[in-house]
Order: structure tokens, then sequence, then C-alpha cells
């Protein structure tokens, strides 16, 4: 059943179309009729031309032949109006005022061809041209000419059409849209029925309508991939939820039993004062998992897009490289450096710094003590390429996939130092700078791909 709704837009879009398409056939039909009026009125004018040359070279004679007014006939007005209706035409010849031939009527003429509207008794009315040709020694014709029936029988043609469209396309047009409102509706009505059933299961019900309505087909795509987002979203949630109390549970509980052994050991101030080193490390380990969440949701965010700049990416990475060197070199690693010079890039340079110094610090953190370390820059065509890379362990097959994860670490017992948001964070910051990230298959170690657009790719 369709609704009243329903029925009453049916009724509105209904009324609405057919009067669109009425005014549109009422504007064609003036059209056609302008178009025929404007006909005649040349023909009229060709006519007129033609009586003009008559005269020039014949005559006057020979034009009242031309009207068959050589017997100096002259009609009153009864028989001019009835001459008007059968034949279609009116003439009259003056000299000064005073009527020579012709009709004997109240019928005006205009110096040009122009339409007026006159009565023609029982015959009704009719719409005639008339004109005015003036001759010598003060002679002048008056002619008048009635509208073609051929012209007349379109004009009552498109009046007759003009009312039965009006009578009969009102119901039908209502009825099929009607009809379509009520396909509609079902459609609507079935979608809004599976949203129901969807609210009890977003992470496993999707939308499925049947339907050839295309609107409703691209409204149920936009709700399935709204509800495969929120389910990302969901879960990306709950890992960052999981992660935050696996990270935050260990320091804190050291923290609560260091607190007590503080208040056992006051009377020590030795040992008060290592219980309190060990746990200022353990709170700042809790404070750098906040900052690193507070800096990853900033980057997500997007704001640093409108400070980009362009700068020397050669000359950052050669910095940041030449800091880490001695650190590399403390820990018993061999740290190789390759970069190309004066490759620019436009985006955030204090971003691009942190990404850096996050994938040399996992480098230092996951790769064996004499383990080969590099870091790349080449230049391509549009980009510069980025490259970390170690000869280690790598990274097994079955993290990959999740490596830049929140909070994801292949150490389940999380034995080590760190929080998992380090590679996050690396990837939303190629993500705010439309970079590729990738990490390498078939490789000793992990080796880490990162294609940064140049400015004039970031403007396309």
């Amino acid at each position: 059943m369709i609704s009243r709704y329903h029925l009453k837009r049916a009724l509105l879009s209904g009324t609405a179309l057919w009067a669109a398409m009425l005014l549109l056939l009422w504007l064609s039909g003036q059209l056609l009729m302008w178009q025929d009026k404007q006909t005649q009125q040349h023909e009229f004018s060709e006519f007129l031309s033609d009586i003009e040359n008559m005269l020039e070279e014949h005559g006057f004679e020979h034009v009242l032949q031309e009207f068959e007014l050589e017997d100096e006939v002259i009609w009153p007005e009864h028989e001019a109006r009835a001459h008007l209706a059968d034949e279609g035409w009116l003439v009259a010849v003056f000299e000064q005022d005073k009527l020579l031939f012709g009709a004997e009527t109240q019928l005006t003429a205009s110096p040009t061809g122009q339409w007026q509207t006159v009565s023609l008794g029982e015959e009704g009315e009719a719409e005639l041209l008339s004109a005015t040709v003036n001759l010598s020694d003060g002679l002048r014709i008056h002619y008048w000419q009635k509208r073609d029936e051929l012209h007349a029988h379109r004009s009552a043609f498109y009046a007759q059409l003009m009312y039965w469209f009006a009578l009969l396309s009102l119901p039908l047009m209502v009825a099929a849209i009607a009809c379509v409102q009520v396909k509609r509706s079902r459609a609507l009505q079935a979608l809004s029925e599976q949203l129901a059933q969807v609210a009890h299961s977003p992470d496993s019900k999707r939308t499925e309508v049947a339907t050839s309505n295309s609107d409703i087909i691209t409204l149920s795509v936009a709700i399935n991939r709204m509800l495969d987002e929120i389910s990302r979203l969901h879960g990306n949630l709950k890992t960052m939820s999981v992660g935050i109390a696996h990270d935050l549970k260990t320091p804190l509980s050291r923290i609560s039993n260091r607190l007590q052994s503080m208040y056992q050991d006051l009377d020590d101030p030795t040992i008060l004062e290592g219980h309190i080193d060990k746990a200022s490390n353990e709170l700042a380990q809790v404070i750098n998992t906040f900052n690193n969440l507070v800096r990853l949701n900033a980057i997500e965010s997007g704001k640093h897009i409108q400070g980009f700049k362009t700068f020397d990416l050669s000359a950052l990475i050669d910095e940041l490289a030449q800091s880490y060197l001695p650190v590399f070199e403390d820990s018993g690693r061999h740290f190789e450096v390759s970069i190309v010079p004066a490759v620019h890039c436009h985006g955030d340079k204090d971003l691009l710094g942190q990404l850096i110094c996050n994938l040399l610090e996992n480098a230092l953190e996951h790769s064996q003590p004499n383990a080969h370390v590099w870091l790349r820059l080449q230049s391509h065509t549009q980009s510069a390429l980025l490259q970390f890379g170690d000869d280690g362990p790598g990274i097994p097959v079955k993290d990959k996939a999740k490596v830049f994860d929140k909070f994801y670490r292949a150490d389940i017992s999380r034995g080590r130092p760190g929080n998992g948001l380090g590679l996050s964070i690396v990837r939303a910051i190629c993500e705010v700078h439309q970079a590729q990230l990738c990490l390498l298959e078939n490789q000793p170690g992990a080796v880490f791909n990162i294609e940064i657009p140049t400015r004039q790719a970031l403007s396309n």
C-alpha cells in the first residue's frame, strides 16, 4: 500500500510535470502558429510587390482585371464581408477619399501589412492582413487578405490538442508517477527493514536491495561503505583500547608497587631514591604513550597540510643520519648512508624528520647487534624514494599485514620497551603527504620503501 505521504508526493509531482508539459506544448503551438503567420505575411508582401510591378509594366487597367474589377463593381458592406469570407480577400480602389471600385466597408487598411481581427457576422471572427498601395494621380488601393484556411485549421488543431492533452494526460501521469512511487517506497521500506537488522549486527550484516532504482542502489552501496568504515574504526578502537590497557597496565602496576615499597623504605634514603628513579622511568613510559597518541591524532587530522613548504629533503636526512651515526657505531651496527643531494619535496619538515627518526629507532631496536643498516635517498621523475633497511631477522610473514596498526607488536609478551605506535605514526605521516609506504617482500631483513611526491605531483 502506498502511504499518504507518497500519494501526496505523486500528485504534486504529476501535477508539476503535467503543467510543465502543457506549457511546453502551448509554447510549441504558439511558435508554429507564429511561423504560419510569418509565412503568410511574407507571401502577402510578395503579392503586393507583384501588384506594384504590374502597375509599372501593364498599367491600372491590368490591375483591375487582376482583382476582377473591370466592370467597375462596388460591393456594399454585407456583400464585402461575404466576399471576404468566401474568397478570402477584399479590395477597394479610392480616388482621394472617393470609392471608385471594390468594397464599401468600414474595415481599415494599414500602410504596411499588419494583422487585425475583425467580425464577419455569422461567419464569426477572422484574422486579416491589410495594406495600402498608393498610385499616381491621387489613386490608392486598399487590400485585405484573410488568414489562410490551412493555417486556421492548424490553429484549431493545436487548440484541440491542448484540450485533449490537458484532459487525458494528468490522470495518466499521476498514475504513472504513483506506480513509480509505490516501487520506490517498497524498496525504501525493504532498505529500512534491513537497516533495523544491521543495527543489531553492524559488523556482519549489510544491506541488499532488489530494485532497478539507481538512486536506492547508490544509497545502499553508500550505507554499506559507511558500515565497513564504521566496522574498521570500531576494530581500530578495540585494538587501541586493548593496546592502551596492555601498555599501561604493566608500568602502572610497577609504579603502584614502587609506591608501596617507598612507603616501606622511608627510613633508607638510598633505597628510596632507587624506588623514585624506577617509578619515574615507568611514569615517563606512560606519558610517552599518551604523547604518541596525541601526536598520532594530530597527524591524522591533516591540520599540518596548511603548513606544507618546499624544503631540501637531502639536507634533512643527512643531518639526522649524522646525529644517529655514533649511536649505531656504539651499538656495534654498521650504518650505511647514501643520499642524492638537492632532492626537494613539499611537506612538513618536522613530520618527515619524525618519520626518519622513528624508522631509525625501529632499526636500532629490532635489528641484531652486528647488523648492517642502510638509509638511501634517490630522486625519481615526480617523487623521492626513501629506503630504510637492515639484514636482520626481518618481520614474520604473519605480522607484516598488521605491522602498521596502532599498538600492534609482534612481541606478544611485550617484553621489549615501546608502545607499538612508532610505525603507526610513520604510516600516518606518509598518508598526510600522499606518500606510498610499503614493506618489501622476500628481503633478508626489514626493508621499508617510501615514495614521497614532489611539489608538482602533490599539486596534481
